[in-house]
């Protein structure tokens, strides 16, 4: 770290200008350049420490941090199982490869007290960890190759166990260049490039191997269902493995992070796992390989090298897609936990178990399924769900624990702790940890869905509105010729009179009941209404007293002979004068005589011309008008429903006409 030969400076490494300005050109001819020298404030720390000085200034807390975790790990997994019947302690290959990438993980901090050569740079320092920690990579390969070239475990060294997850996982960690010893992204993209490839080989490991350990259990004779048991487990660890890297190839920082969060949990597991009751090896003579490099993939993808491709400018809508794509696996393990049950149960096999792992599978799929879909249409309003998603979740994975635990000879694989623990642990964190995310949900509250003013009904105790009094009809219907007497049914109460014919149902647009409206909705007649003739059928029109005279009701004195609907008719019809005063007849329905037979015209529904916009918009409007506005005029529903007035009765009513304008005018509210 005290000299530069190399041509290519690191990110701590800057060319030292001697006093003078006198500065030695990296052209080919070696000729010196004078240049003026900068001021003091301008000109960046040399990384040769000053005498005095402490010499890992510009170290970031994150290469500490990955220096501990891996020294962690490798520690860690001398202690664990290597292969069906050793542990890594036992075997001397595994202790000497172990100790060499341990050793590596202090070369940077003897170049920069300068223990090491003058001539050693921080391209040294990588160069030198790549090689320290690839026999380790080695020998983990020799393994995995012996394992399938073994195809038994009864024979006490096949397999591979939890400690070459780990200590690969660790290794590669060391291997890794550090934040301090990137340079530009320009001038060292090599760096990114290898570990985009490093992280390519180890999926294609696992997925590959996972592929092969199905297609061997043809071999083993095994049953039908069995092997379709081996398929599911395969199709697992593939999606956990490779959906991951596919996002991650594709430069998106969400899927890095999901991945490097499942290395994270499965670690975890693994170190946990006391009890034995995990099942702490894959092989290819066991049909199932591929999860235990999860942690060594997630090793690769933690590398800031590769982190510096996938970088997001929207650290929120980066960790909701990490809750999102978490959900996504929780749905594929619950649903292959369930079907691993039913195929269990299927092949004879019996126990509370797999009964409740296919419920369970079936209940938790669902809800990480309707969770995912809420949080990704909107992250404010989902937020809650998936949250509560992800507990529901835990709960159902911790009590098949349990019941496998208790279980006499019961087991349990990796996916069932990721479905206990794991995924909905990283759902929590992502959607509460993360201080960009805790600041926007702080600041974005789910809104109501119906309004400000009508939200507290939903959870606040209110007496319940009174019920209306049922009016009674003026009269009783008279049959006619032309249809029953009074079609009253509004709060109007304005029908044709006897005699006359009813409207046309298709032809006349239908009104709201009194038994539709709430009781707060129920207006009091204070003025006379008449109808009008128009040209288009409309509702009722509030006007005052008229000032004219109403048209009288004809009477027809001669017997009349009407045609009968759909044939003819010879019965003759006495004119009926109605009684009802007060209200002019319908000019709509006005007989016109023609020699001795009455000929009607056709029905025409009069014309409103009484309310307006303004006055639905009006929060000084009475209450009564509105609903009386609401039932006469249907086209300015949705104005009473954007008026601040409206009272919520009407509000819950006008929600459930269905309509699309009325709906847009009740959000806006919000």
């Amino acid at each position: 770290m005290t000299n530069e030969t190399d041509p290519g400076p690191g990110p701590d490494q800057q060319p030292r200008t001697p006093a003078g300005g006198a500065e030695k050109d990296p052209s080919s001819d070696g000729s010196l350049k004078v240049s003026a020298p900068e001021p003091a404030g301008d000109t960046e720390q040399t990384p040769g420490p000053a005498a005095g000085s402490n010499p890992f200034v510009g170290i970031p807390v994150s290469d500490y941090v990955r220096d501990g975790v891996a020294a962690l790990l490798l520690f860690v997994s001398l202690t664990m199982p290597w292969d069906a019947g050793h542990k890594a302690s036992d075997k001397l290959e595994v202790v000497l490869v172990t100790v060499v990438s341990l050793l590596s993980l202090a070369l940077p901090y003897l170049a920069r007290t300068g223990a090491l050569p003058t001539t050693w740079t921080v391209h040294t320092t990588r160069l030198a960890r790549l090689v320290a920690n690839a026999p380790y990579v080695l020998l983990a390969a020799v393994y995995i190759v012996l394992d399938l070239v073994n195809r038994s475990v009864d024979n006490g060294w096949g397999g591979v166990g939890t400690a070459l997850s780990l200590g690969l996982a660790g290794a590669l960690l060391a291997a890794q260049p550090r934040q301090a010893e990137l340079g530009p992204v320009e001038q060292d993209g090599a760096a990114s490039r290898l570990w985009s490839l490093v992280l390519t080989v180890i999926a294609g490991v696992a997925v590959v191997g996972a592929l092969i350990a199905f297609l061997l259990t043809f071999s083993l004779g095994v049953p039908v269902l069995l092997v379709l048991r081996f398929l599911v487990a395969g199709a697992v660890t593939v999606a956990l493995v490779g959906w991951p890297v596919w996002g991650i190839l594709r430069r998106e920082e969400a899927w890095r992070l999901v991945l490097v969060g499942l290395g994270v949990a499965l670690v975890a597991l693994f170190v946990l796992n006391t009890s034995n009751l995990l099942v702490s090896f894959d092989s290819f003579a066991l049909g199932q390989f591929g999860l235990l490099l999860v942690p060594a993939a997630a090793a690769a993808a933690s590398s800031p090298a590769l982190a510096r491709t996938t970088a997001s400018s929207s650290p929120v809508s980066t960790w909701v897609a990490v809750a999102v794509h978490t959900l996504d696996l929780v749905v594929v393990v619950a649903l292959g936990t369930a079907l691993s049950g039913v195929l269990t149960l299927a092949d004879g096999g019996r126990g509370s178990i797999l009964i409740l792992s296919i419920v369970f599978g079936l209940l938790a799929a669902g809800a990480a399924f309707v969770a995912r879909r809420s949080l990704a249409r909107d992250a404010v309003a989902g937020r809650t769900l998936a949250l509560g998603a992800a507990g529901v979740v835990a709960i159902l994975g911790i009590v098949l624990l349990i019941v496998a635990t208790n279980q006499p000879g019961a087991g349990f694989g990796t996916s069932l702790l990721l479905l206990a623990y794991g995924l909905p642990l990283l759902v929590v964190f992502a959607l509460t940890v993360p201080a960009e995310v805790r600041t926007h949900f702080a600041e974005n509250r789910p809104a109501s869905p119906v309004g400000a003013d009508t939200a507290p009904s939903a959870y606040v105790w209110q007496p319940p509105a009174p019920r209306p009094a049922r009016p009674k009809p003026a009269k009783e219907p008279v049959a006619g010729p032309y249809g029953s007497g009074s079609y009253a049914t509004g709060p109007d109460g304005y029908g044709p009179e006897a005699g006359e014919h009813e409207p046309d149902p298709v032809a006349t647009p239908s009104r709201p009941t009194s038994a539709q409206v709430p009781a707060q909705a129920q207006p009091q007649p204070v003025q006379q209404v008449r109808y009008q003739p128009s040209q288009e059928p409309t509702q009722p029109v509030r006007q005052d007293p008229p000032t004219q005279q109403a048209r009288p009701v004809e009477q027809y004195q001669p017997t009349q002979v009407l045609p009968a609907q759909g044939g003819s008719s010879s019965h003759p019809v006495q004119p009926v004068v109605p009684e009802r005063s007060g209200y002019a007849a319908r000019p709509g329905y006005a007989a016109q005589s023609v020699g001795d037979t009455a000929v009607l015209p056709p029905y025409q529904d009069p014309q409103p011309a009484g309310f307006s916009a303004a006055q639905a918009l009006d929060p000084s409007t009475p209450l009564e008008v509105l609903a009386q506005i609401v039932q006469e005029a249907p086209h300015l529903r949705p104005q009473v429903a954007a008026n601040p007035s409206t009272y919520p009765a009407l509000l819950e009513w006008l929600g459930n006409l269905g309509d699309p304008a009325v709906d847009a005018a009740l959000r806006s509210r919000r």
